[in-house]
């Protein structure tokens, strides 16, 4: 069955920049999403993440986007496509 792959990019704020990261992390496990590639930067302004996602379908993506976008402490996620 074919995948659909996403790469999303955001930063998180300096507060309690590792509980949220585990909560962005519980979304993608709740949601049945594959954890492709996960890195994390340490900025003056918080944790930059870049996370590789793969699911079925393009829909679960864009929820998991949407929910992770509803985190407090997540700040404008970027979209980046793979191929």
């Amino acid at each position: 069955m074919e995948t659909t792959q996403k790469s999303y990019r955001f930063c998180i704020e300096p507060d309690a920049p590792i509980a949220t990261l585990e909560a962005a992390l519980q979304v993608v496990r709740r949601l049945n999403i594959e954890l492709r590639a996960l890195r994390t930067t340490s900025t003056p302004h918080g944790m930059e993440v870049q996370m590789r996602l793969a699911a079925e379908e393009e829909d679960i993506l864009t929820l998991c986007r949407m929910r992770l976008h509803n985190l407090i402490g997540v700040l404008p996620i970027r979209l980046h496509s793979c191929t």
